[in-house]
């Protein structure tokens, strides 16, 4: 069995409600998915966007789970999750009804080591332009983000990235102070 830790964001409205009514539905479909075993749900948490906090504000939630599905196989059904809850692809980063990042399996660094390290190494220009075509892991900005590693940190603290040999917590440890102040956790 894989063990991947997904995280699931919304700043828009949905057919289904709000962001937080969306994601819900979302996890729940996660949850009931035959594939997927030992669903654990992290905190929720509410930020801004990275790139421009006049938009509405994002809702967090990060899952880990077992499944036999393999990366590409989780990413076809993530995919069309993200559609089902209205997510449109227009321009890279736009708001969203519902996103689903696929941050990690177990320590596989896909496609291959060469690849990964092209797209962790991007400058944020050349990030905004390129997407790639398959699926990157661990995802290449994972240690610079506090809305996907305070969900990782409340469900496996303990992760050790397999490029940077740095613990998730140490990750979220070394984020600079506006990048932590940005998020707050959600009381539920």
């Amino acid at each position: 069995m894989n063990n991947y830790v997904v995280v699931l964001g919304s700043n828009l409205s949905s057919e289904f409600g709000n962001s937080d009514e969306t994601l819900k539905k979302c996890v729940n479909d996660i949850r009931s998915y035959r594939a997927i075993k030992s669903v654990v749900e992290s905190k929720w948490y509410s930020s801004s966007s990275f790139l421009d906090d006049r938009e509405p504000r994002y809702l967090n939630v990060g899952l880990e789970f077992n499944t036999n599905l393999k990366p590409v196989e989780l990413l076809n059904f993530t995919s069309g999750l993200e559609n089902k809850y209205g997510r449109k692809r227009q321009r890279r980063w736009d708001p969203r009804t519902c996103d689903i990042d696929i941050l990690l399996c177990d320590q596989l660094m896909l496609p291959n080591k060469l690849s990964f390290v092209k797209w962790l190494k991007l400058d944020l220009s050349d990030q905004r332009k390129l997407i790639p075509t398959e699926l990157i892991l661990p995802h290449p900005r994972l240690q610079e983000r506090a809305f996907f590693l305070n969900p990782l940190n409340d469900l496996q603290p303990d992760w050790i990235h397999p490029f940077l040999k740095i613990k998730a917590k140490e990750m979220l440890d070394s984020l600079p102070p506006n990048e932590l102040q940005n998020i707050q956790e959600l009381k539920r």
